[in-house]
């Protein structure tokens, strides 16, 4: 067997088994590590490893020598701790962001499992629950807009009414009402 057919040949068992179920369990968890799980996972160790050396070396390990001639000790410097914030936030978002990226990949593993267990949905289901979706969407629309046409004629009938009753109640006089204030007249 010549070198190309025996490479040839070993690609095709690696194919086979990457096609192939990832050892996957039904009721376990599947950990299949992908490249952003990994760098957010080395990330987050770096920040891990920053906060402990924050930590280490940024905070006073014993208390302050005593002032000259008895005096209170001086203050700390803080000046060092204002990183320390930043490496806890750095920490906390490293670790969730392997967090998320972990469920992510579970969420996306399970859907994968569930596609290929189903498999392939016939076009003629997908078109037939096109079609009805369609009728049923026509129908609704056309129920809508008659709803909508007797609520503008109930409401125009209403006015109409309204508006009689009011004018033969009252004489046009008493109803008439000036926009502005008329200024008081001048004597």
């Amino acid at each position: 067997m010549s070198l190309r057919a025996r490479n040839l040949r070993n690609l095709g068992t690696m194919t086979d088994r990457d096609s192939g179920d990832h050892g996957s369990s039904t009721g376990g968890l599947h950990l299949q590590i992908s490249k952003l799980l990994m760098f957010a996972i080395i990330a987050a160790i770096a920040a891990t490893g920053a906060l402990v050396v924050t930590l280490l070396v940024e905070l006073p390990m014993s208390p302050p020598p005593p002032g000259p001639r008895g005096e209170p000790p001086p203050p700390p410097n803080l000046q060092a701790l204002a990183v320390f914030p930043v490496v806890t936030g750095l920490f906390v978002l490293a670790w969730l962001a392997v967090l998320v990226v972990f469920s992510r990949d579970q969420i996306l593993q399970r859907l994968d499992d569930l596609e290929q267990r189903r498999g392939a949905v016939p076009s003629e289901v997908v078109d037939a629950m096109r079609t009805e979706l369609s009728q049923q969407l026509t129908a609704f629309g056309a129920r809508i807009s008659a709803l909508t046409d007797e609520y503008g004629d109930l409401r125009e009938t209403d006015g109409y009414l309204s508006g009689m009753r009011t004018a033969a109640g009252q004489p046009p006089e008493q109803v008439v009402r000036p926009l502005r204030r008329m200024p008081p007249q001048q004597r």
